[in-house]
């Protein structure tokens, strides 16, 4: 009888907060001050990593800030062969830069969006934050990833998307996927969450 060993599989992460730390005089407390820089050094070791790496499948992770992706990333991805991009992919022109390349070498692409359950919940976890950035970072945040999540389904219907509810029960964060069963379905779920930054700064202060 043959045995068929299973060979346990990493994914490659690149994550903007991490590169703010390999960035001499960072500190949490200037955290702003650093992203620029660290999103370009993410973006140089994303274009390296689909061109020169095996992993058949790019999985773009988003949402707005604190909405619990990191923490996802290491509970539900941690056994993707992937290249895993985290960020808030709050930039059209940032989404269409990176999906551009991940085609160009033939990558199997999802983006996997996650959305707190209460906003509210979501600004509290972001002031409690050791890295520091101004409220308006979570407004936009939050306002932009989901018009680049409606923008990826209008114009590539070929890439999977999955929206992740976070949530907490009995004081931890956990995850569940919503179900959509087909591409039009999804396409009218996130057209259903769009909100600009003057309504999600309603729903934190309501």
């Amino acid at each position: 009888m043959k045995i068929t060993r299973k060979i346990n599989m990493s994914p490659h992460i690149i994550s903007i907060d991490d590169f703010k730390e390999k960035i001499g005089g960072y500190s949490p407390e200037r955290a702003s001050e650093f992203h620029a820089e660290s999103a370009k050094l993410a973006d140089i070791e994303f274009g390296g990593a689909v061109k020169n790496t095996a992993n058949g499948k790019v999985i773009f992770l988003a949402g707005g800030s604190a909405s619990g992706k990191t923490e996802y990333l290491h509970t539900h991805l941690v056994d993707e062969d992937a290249v895993i991009f985290d960020s808030t992919l709050s930039s059209q022109e940032g989404a269409r830069i990176k999906i551009g390349k991940a085609k160009k070498y033939n990558k199997n692409i999802e983006l996997h969006f996650v959305i707190p359950d209460d906003v509210k919940r979501a600004f509290t976890a972001f002031l409690g934050r050791d890295r520091k950035f101004n409220d308006a970072v979570f407004y936009n945040t939050h306002s932009d990833s989901r018009s680049t999540l409606l923008w990826v389904a209008n114009n590539y219907s070929e890439i999977t998307i999955k929206v992740i509810e976070s949530y907490y029960r009995k004081d931890k964060l956990k995850y569940k996927e919503i179900e959509l069963k087909n591409k039009e379905e999804t396409l009218e779920y996130i057209k259903s969450i769009q909100y600009n930054t003057k309504e999600i700064i309603k729903k934190v202060i309501s």
